[in-house]
Parts: structure tokens; sequence; C-alpha cells
């Protein structure tokens, strides 16, 4: 039965509509703060009733009555990404939660076991209000402008794509057509994509950094002529600038960065103004060193977020995203006055690490290439990718556009990106520049940036 035919669900979610995408706007900090403290109570009192968070409360001698607002969040216990896992069907939901009724989402596994949870139709609908204040921020009419997205559709039931097309698109289907939304599965060959795009002409593209390289790279050789976005959603993957430079020069479109996660919905985007801003009224982001405790501002530290609405599974203090960051203390002129991430650096486990303990993260690590190839002023990489095979061995990964070859000496270039991560990476360190495809590993959908096999140990030794 669609949800939307009980007239106090369709009220309910017309409230959110006309409330959660402004907020940002229309509420000052101390506003935002308030609200904030008024919905960790109630994600609190709904957790308590979920034996996993229930027994570590217990454990932490909490109760509900304890949490009075955002103060007294570090009173709660931190929750990992196995504890999420082992916990599974039962524990991770309230007792006597309707399963059946609700969607089951899971991450890729890509970096271990796959997470699953639970997101009921109402819990889609506000993560969904997220999204939509980026639309808002851009000036981008949900309803009208035409949207391709391309995402990750492999596993029906089981993905966040699929769940916010058939939990969200399915039950709004009586209300709107959604005839302007184009829905592209990311695993599909290149041109393929780029037919389909140039015959539905967006006005935003949405897509993983990789894929929307891949599609830039068909539109700088001619392909696409009709695809003419104004906007580019980059999400998924880290989005360094010599990327989006290109992306931005073939499409003659802005990028905007998106911090978006299963269990986390749109916690972050890029804002007119280029500040990454916080959807702190729906997930607050706490960024902490290893010990747990949290960090100054600009200085970098393991994102863990607390989402802030009950529903399906609570993600509370949550620390499997593994992902580096920072905060900034400053403002934004573009009108919102939610926090600002300063930087957002990729995930821990793809950081490169050197025998002499520095750590570059994945959006630091693409700068001295993207020195090398401004020397030789050609954009005939299309891709890249760093392979740590061991702390002291490199391998850089670089596919060639074949049509801008002659732009510059390949092997001149390639020696050239090899001497500069010499130069960064010291001679301790191999450093092997290859023209090669990138690698996809087993359970990826696209090619990573940074692949990292050296012992997981060994980064957490040195990094948070």
């Amino acid at each position: 039965m669609n949800p939307f035919l009980n007239p106090l669900f369709a009220v309910k979610i017309l409230k959110h509509y006309l409330t959660d995408i402004k907020r940002a706007w229309k509420m000052n900090e101390d506003e935002l703060r308030r609200y904030q403290d008024r919905a960790l109570k109630k994600v609190i009192k709904y957790a308590y009733d979920v034996p996993l968070y229930h027994d570590k409360y217990k454990a932490a001698g909490i109760h509900p009555d304890d949490i009075h607002g955002m103060n007294d969040l570090k009173k709660l216990p931190l929750v990992t990404k196995a504890e999420l896992i082992d916990a599974f069907p039962n524990g991770i939901v309230p007792s006597g939660y309707k399963k059946e009724k609700a969607y089951l989402v899971g991450t890729s596994g890509s970096s271990g076991r796959p997470l699953q949870m639970y997101k009921d139709v109402e819990y889609i609908m506000i993560e969904a209000m997220g999204a939509l204040r980026i639309f808002h921020a851009y000036g981008i009419n949900w309803r009208k402008d035409r949207i391709t997205n391309i995402g990750d559709f492999s596993i029906p039931t089981t993905t966040d794509e699929e769940c916010l097309k058939k939990g969200l698109m399915g039950n709004l289907s009586p209300i709107h057509s959604f005839d302007n939304y184009q829905n592209l599965y990311t695993g599909e060959d290149v041109k393929s994509l780029m037919q389909k795009i140039d015959s539905f002409r967006p006005r935003l593209l949405i897509g993983y950094t990789s894929v929307l390289m891949g599609l830039a790279t068909l539109k700088m050789k001619g392909y696409g002529k009709n695809v003419k976005p104004e906007y580019v959603m980059s999400s998924g993957e880290v989005l360094d600038e010599y990327t989006r430079n290109y992306i931005e020069e073939a499409f003659n479109a802005r990028v905007m960065n998106v911090y978006a996660t299963t269990e986390g919905g749109t916690i972050a985007f890029e804002c007119p103004e280029g500040n990454m801003h916080i959807n702190s009224d729906f997930v607050h982001v706490e960024v902490l060193d290893r010990n747990g405790e949290e960090v100054e501002p600009g200085e970098f530290g393991s994102i863990v977020i607390t989402r802030l609405y009950p529903g399906g599974t609570p993600i509370i203090r949550y620390t499997g995203l593994n992902d580096i960051a920072s905060l900034s203390s400053s403002h934004c002129s573009c009108g919102m006055h939610t926090p600002i991430m300063k930087n957002l650096e990729g995930r821990k486990k793809d950081a490169i690490v050197l025998p002499d303990g520095r750590v570059f993260p994945p959006a630091t690590v693409p700068m001295p290439l993207a020195d090398a190839i401004a020397k030789f002023n050609t954009k005939q990489i299309m891709r890249f990718q760093f392979i740590q095979h061991a702390i002291d061995n490199i391998e850089i990964r670089v596919e060639i556009d074949e049509d801008r070859r002659q732009e510059a000496d390949t092997d001149k270039l390639l020696e050239e990106i090899r001497k500069n991560y010499e130069k960064l990476f010291g001679e301790a360190v191999k450093i092997e520049v290859i023209e090669k495809d990138a690698m996809i590993p087993e359970g990826s959908v696209t090619p990573p940036l940074i692949i990292s096999k050296i012992d997981r140990n060994i980064v957490e030794k040195y990094l948070l």
C-alpha cells in the first residue's frame, strides 16, 4: 500500500518538505543549535529501544533522560561499523519494528564486510530533503528541470539508488510523473551513457567522479553535442582539482562536490560560494582524533556522524565511515548558517603512508601529478590511479587519451610525474609511473583513486 494514501502520513511529509529544505537559511546558528538539541533527544529516545544501543547505553550508565541536547552527545559511546554488522538484523531496529515494510539498504563491502541497515519510507523522505536542499541552493527545480542521475543500480533493493528510486519515486509517482528524471547505471559503457544523456539533455548531471571524468573525455572528443548541463554534481569519490577543472572545461558547467553516504545520507555539499556546508540539522558531524577527542578547527581527524531523525536503523556517534576531514570556524556569505567542512580528504584506508610516518590522504595525493600536467599544458591524461603495493613501493597508473597524445611527449610527461613524486615521497620509496588502465577492485563499480595493499594496522598507527 502506498503510504501517501494515508492522509496523516502525507501531511507529515508535506510539513517536512515545507520546513526542512529551507531551514538552513531561515534559522540562525543559535536556532539551529536548539533544533539539534530537540532532535537529538528524540533520536536517543528512539534508539534506547534498539538492542544494540540499549545495551551500550545501559553498560555506560546512560539513560535518555540524561541527554538534554548536543552538549551531552559526548556522554554517549561511539558505535563502530563492526557492531552494526554483528547486531544485524534484529539488534539494529527497535523490537517490534516492521522490517518487511522497510527497505534493506547496504554498502558495497569493498572495504570489508558489507553493512546493512533498514530505512523506512519516512526516513527516505526526510533523507531526500537534504538532497533537495542542494537543488534549492542552486535554483534547480526538482519538479521541472531535467536531471540525470548515474548511480549504482546493480543490486536491486539493496543500494541507496534503488531505495530512492522505489521508496521515493515509486511512492510519489501518482503525484509526480518523474519524466524529468533519468536514472542510469554507473557500470554501463560510457559511450552508451553519453548517447542516453545526449537524447535527454539534462540541466543537472549527477554521477561518480570517475564516471563523470569518462563522460568529460568523450565530450572533449565531440561526443554528446546536446549534453550541456548547467551543473554537474560529483559524489562517491574524491574530487581533486585536476579532475574538477577537466570536467568543468569539457561541459562548460559548474562542478559541485557532494559528500553523501548510505549511513548518513547527504552529509555535506558545496554551496555556490565554494564552501562545503554540513547539513547539520539532518546529520551532526564530529571530527575526532584516535583517542576519541574532538580536534581543533582546521585540524584533521576522523569523521563521526549522528543522524538527527529517527526511524529505521539509528546512526549515533558512528565511526564506520573512516573518512578524514577538518572543520572550519569561518562563516559563509551564501546565506546558509550551517557549519563548514574545511577539508574532506577521503577515506583513511586509502591514505598513502610512507616509511618515515608521513601520511597523504587521497585529496592531497594528485597535486604533484597535476603540477606535471600543468607544466606540459596538456589534458591528454584521462584517468590516474595510485597503487601502494608496500610502504616503500608505489605504482602510478596513467590512462592517455589517444586523440590528445600529440599534445605533449608522453614519455617525458610520465618521467616528470615520477620525478615530482620521488621528490615528494623521498628516495626511500620506489615510484613507478606506467601507462596502464586503472584497476577496479572486486566489489567496486568504478576504479578508486588509491588502492592500498599495505596492512591497515600500519595506516592506523600513523593516522588518527
